[in-house]
């Protein structure tokens, strides 16, 4: 998707998650133990994990309070510039198709709304998506640059 340089592993991602948005520490603990899997990347179902960040993300624009919305996109920016092949593909699915899945069907609001937050490169993976859904373009044959 889009890694470059030192990767950042699925081992890795659960502390820089916390680091970015030390509020969700407490229900972490809570998550870690349902979303451990010893058989899957960095033994986390991490598009769970990843699911539950954006379903917490969605929750916050809900409620008008978009107080962490800039390290949280820092964040899923990170994963994508940084990440091994899994974990960047985990920042564009994982995290940015999932705000566009589940604000609109959980939660009935409307994704472009994070859209301010967006770094550039989850722009441009933003935009991609967006044409996968309307004309069915892949989202890997999609350029970026």
């Amino acid at each position: 998707m889009g890694s470059t340089g030192a990767h950042v592993t699925a081992e890795e991602v659960p502390a820089l998650l916390l680091a970015a948005l030390p509020s969700l520490s407490q229900e972490w603990d809570e998550v870690a133990d349902e979303n451990a899997d010893p058989g899957s990347p960095g033994g986390r179902l991490g598009y769970l994990d990843a699911a539950w960040v954006v379903g917490h993300l969605a929750d916050r624009l809900a409620a008008s309070d978009t107080s962490e919305f800039d390290a949280a996109f820092d964040f899923i920016e990170h994963l994508i510039l940084h990440g091994d092949p899994y974990v960047s593909e985990l920042g564009v699915i994982g995290y940015l198709e999932g705000m566009q899945m589940h604000t609109v069907t959980s939660r009935d609001l409307d994704p472009e709304a994070f859209r301010p937050w967006l770094r550039p490169l989850s722009a441009k993976h933003w935009e991609a998506i967006n044409k996968f859904w309307d004309v069915g373009t892949p989202i890997s044959n999609i350029r970026l640059d």
